[in-house]
């Protein structure tokens, strides 16, 4: 019998987003003086997780609002898309939230830019949810976690 033991650092978390995933995250982040970073949010998914219409992501928000300073999701393949859908990301892994000192743009869809992040203590969303195999409309049986993340 093989056993594994990962040992993680005194300043992470564990969150358990059920049927779906068990995520470690820091609590603390030293941000650089400049530019961007990434936060890695390692995760095994749940070995009865469907490996089709299933996702989970981690966004990084203010105290007091919904706008995202940084985010990352898994997927599975999502059926809606037909032909175009692709294979279902890796049962254990890691997402790379990125984050930036500066306002940036997250993608060539964006319209508006991605605010600046600066040291404080921000809420850090765990959601986790079920697509249509159809519609692609996101299930109500949706599951949000929310904790906080401090950066200095």
């Amino acid at each position: 019998m093989l056993s594994t033991c990962l040992i993680s650092p005194a300043f992470a978390d564990q969150i358990v987003l059920d049927g779906f995933a068990t995520l470690t995250y820091p609590n603390s982040v030293k941000l650089k003086k400049s530019g961007c970073q990434t936060i890695p949010i390692t995760y095994e998914t749940d070995g009865n997780l469907s490996r089709e219409n299933t996702v989970f992501l981690v966004a990084i928000v203010p105290q007091t609002s919904k706008q995202t300073y940084g985010y990352a999701a898994w997927f599975s393949t999502l059926t809606y898309l037909g032909e175009n859908a692709l294979p279902p990301m890796a049962r254990i892994g890691t997402l790379q939230v990125k984050v930036c000192r500066k306002a940036w743009i997250y993608s060539s869809k964006a319209t508006k830019p991605t605010p600046a992040i600066k040291p404080g203590t921000y809420r850090i969303f765990f959601n986790a949810g079920n697509y249509d195999a159809v519609t692609g409309v996101l299930l109500d049986d949706k599951i949000e976690i929310i904790r906080t993340i401090k950066f200095s």
